[in-house]
């Protein structure tokens, strides 16, 4: 049997700078869900870029969080 993955979710997930505590840097994250399963990752990091320019905060890192189920066939 074959196990087939299937994408359920998809999160974008952006980290910003939020300074340094007890010298060890911070990070805030903004988070956006309900984005297409099959959206690519360039586009995904342009929207990333573009979001960041709006913030105070610096851009550290783009993350995409997927979820997905595996199903026996």
């Amino acid at each position: 049997m074959a196990i087939v993955n299937v994408k359920e979710k998809v999160t974008l997930k952006l980290e910003l700078d939020a300074g340094l505590v007890d010298g060890k840097q911070r990070i805030k994250s903004k988070s956006l869900s309900k984005v297409k399963t099959d959206a690519l990752d360039a586009d995904l990091h342009g929207t990333a870029a573009a979001l960041a320019s709006l913030q105070s905060r610096d851009l550290l890192n783009v993350k995409r969080v997927e979820e997905s189920k595996l199903i026996e066939e």
